[in-house]
């Protein structure tokens, strides 16, 4: 992008405007589900120069991530004891889980607690296979009813094929085959059908997903499915049809009372039923989580609430910035601070304060430097004392706590205390309300922030709602041009990188309600077609009744009772088994909703009416208003 070709070696790139580097490799661009993704590389050497922190990190300092190439992975555990003791030798004022985990398992094994992984993203892998594979069963079990239910059908083929000397193990081979011919059509149509609906995925949830046609792995999982598929499916009908006595069949006594197994096939329609009720209960259930995290409370004002990153001669000259745009009229308010709102992230030992306990000294804090306007431009919440001010000379060695920093310190009155923060003493100002600064998932941790004149990185706009958002971002931008041109303006909106943080909840919602909306669908249709065959069988039946002055509404009630009933003992299933799993589910969020009866009812109504008008529509369909 920077040269328009990659034959870029020894060409020289200006850094932050004002120093040469030469280009000395082309990386290859990362895949879209790297963790670790990066625009360039620099030596750590000149990154020291630029960042005084990196000069001599320290052992208490996490603010750089370690990675370390090891000869032998399956030595982790011994390399990892001597880390331990490396590091608690060497660093006496903490004691901390600290060891090396394989890269490749971060991603979906990146939850810890006291230095062992607890899960993470792997978890939600885990549900969509669950459901994926509830999903195919419930599709199995469709082919399970219609293959019984169609036995009269074939009883005289296979009465004839008995006779001539077929054994029962060459049929149930003959009837296997053919449901794994079906499967194995079912999975080129799959692979099609994926492949042509595979973009409009990706762009709905926002993901680069490719298949590896050429991976042998690939293959061997698809045909792993669909031979479990096949022989779940066909088993038991095969089974089933080539129990059929020969003399029977060929004497059409197949009394279909004896033949069909009726208690067995209403066991797989509850089963079928089940499955649909515990899918719909979970995609209710992680609808409402999403709003229920959605819907907590940020603790500043995020919208109307712009940032930019603060380059080049921004930095030097932020008060100049400062005082053009507020002239524009863009924005009420601007302040500078070290890290983005959304995404403050500085984590330090060694806080100390007066009655502190030996367990403080554990305490890890989070740290924002700041100037003044904090509160005005981000409508952070105040609790007590407060914001940093120009009225105010001693400001420039005042601190705020947040609420959670208070109560973990033990701090009683603490506005006029003095703190100690990297042996700097600090006067306590402020108290404020606990702000969702990085994962709207987890309670408030504790945080200071101090005044620093100097240390900046964004700048905090509060934009004018008497102007349209366009006008003020041209007012923000001219301004920015004018003061520091060698550097393109990046104005973010805090609401839509909060709303990012949410992405992962997004996406998970979003498959829920299309495995649920499969799932329904599938159970409609085998139901369809076990209503139809059961209205076929009983078309005398019911014609009688027609002629005898029955109504289209008396046969309907009659034929769906049956399916109702098996509704009802699927929803004594499955609503406990779908309230025990998504509790366990919400475990995993440290702020969660509750699965109220309304879900239970919704999940379990919404089925019977399903239901209902699935029997209903093939009834009306069979009698369209005549006799039957």
């Amino acid at each position: 992008m920077l040269f328009g070709t990659t034959d870029v070696l020894d060409k020289t790139v200006k850094y932050a405007n004002n120093t040469d580097m030469r280009v000395t490799g082309v990386i290859k661009d990362q895949p879209a589900n790297t963790s670790l993704r990066f625009d360039y590389l620099m030596p750590w050497s000149f990154y020291e120069n630029i960042d005084g922190e990196a000069r001599n990190p320290g052992w208490g300092n996490f603010s750089f991530l370690a990675i370390a190439k090891v000869n032998n992975g399956a030595k982790l555990d011994l390399i990892n004891s001597k880390v331990k003791k490396l590091f608690n030798e060497t660093y006496t004022d903490q004691r901390n889980e600290n060891f090396l985990f394989p890269f490749s398992d971060l991603h979906l094994h990146g939850e810890f607690l006291n230095g062992k992984s607890v899960g993470g993203e792997i978890e939600r892998i885990y549900l969509f296979i669950a459901l994926a594979f509830g999903i195919l069963l419930i599709a199995c079990i469709n082919f399970m009813n219609m293959a019984t239910a169609k036995s009269e059908r074939r009883a005289k083929e296979v009465g004839i094929k008995k006779t001539i000397g077929a054994t029962r193990g060459s049929l149930v081979t003959q009837f296997l085959t053919e449901a794994m011919v079906l499967t194995a059509v079912a999975v080129l149509i799959a692979v099609a059908i994926v492949e042509a609906t595979l973009p409009m995925f990706n762009n709905l949830l926002g993901l680069e997903i490719i298949i590896e046609y050429t991976n042998a792995g690939y293959w061997l999982g698809i045909l792993s499915v669909a031979m479990l598929t096949g022989v779940l499916a066909g088993i038991y009908p095969a089974v089933f049809l080539s129990s059929f006595n020969p003399i029977q069949t060929l004497k059409k006594k197949t009394a279909r009372a004896r033949l069909i197994p009726i208690n067995l096939r209403q066991i797989l329609v509850v089963t079928q039923f089940c499955f649909a009720i515990m899918l719909i209960i979970a995609t209710l259930v992680i609808y409402k989580q999403i709003q229920f995290i959605k819907g907590r409370p940020v603790g500043y004002n995020i919208n109307l609430l712009a940032e930019m990153p603060q380059n080049g001669e921004l930095h030097g000259k932020f008060e100049l910035f400062k005082e053009q745009v507020l002239k524009t009229g863009a924005v009420t308010a601007v302040n500078q601070a070290s890290r983005s709102m959304t995404h403050v992230s500085n984590w330090f030992y060694g806080f100390k304060w007066p009655g502190m306990e030996k367990q403080g000294e554990e305490i890890v804090f989070n740290r924002l430097e700041t100037q003044y306007d904090l509160v005005k431009t981000s409508g952070v919440q105040m609790l007590a004392g407060r914001d940093f001010s120009k009225e105010f000379a001693s400001d420039s060695a005042a601190i705020m706590l947040s609420s959670t920093a208070v109560k973990m310190m033990k701090l009683k009155d603490p506005i006029g205390k003095m703190v100690t923060l990297f042996d700097n003493k600090l006067k306590v100002i402020g108290v404020f309300k606990d702000f969702l600064w990085d994962s709207p998932y987890h309670s408030g941790r504790p945080m200071v922030i101090n005044f620093s004149k100097n240390q900046g990185g964004t700048i905090n706009m509060r934009l004018n709602p008497a102007n349209s958002l366009s006008k003020n971002v041209e007012l923000i931008s001219t301004v920015a041009k004018s003061i520091n041109p060698s550097y393109p303006v990046e104005i973010k909106f805090v609401n839509d990188l909060y709303n990012a943080k949410l992405q992962s909840e997004k996406i998970l919602g979003i498959l829920a309600n299309l495995f649920g909306g499969i799932a329904i669908l599938i159970s409609c249709m085998g139901l369809y077609g076990l209503v139809a065959y059961s209205a076929e069988q009983r078309t005398k039946e019911f014609g009688v009744r027609r002629v005898l002055g029955a109504s289209v509404g008396s046969i309907m009630s009659l034929l769906s009772l049956s399916f109702l009933k098996m509704v009802f003992v699927a929803a004594c299933i499955g609503v406990p088994l779908a309230y025990y799993l998504m509790n366990q589910w919400l475990t995993n969020f440290e702020f969660r909703t509750t699965i109220s009866l309304s879900i239970v009812f919704i999940s379990i109504a919404g089925t019977a009416i399903i239901a209902f008008l699935t029997v209903s529509f093939q009834c009306l369909q069979g009698c369209k208003g005549e006799p039957c």
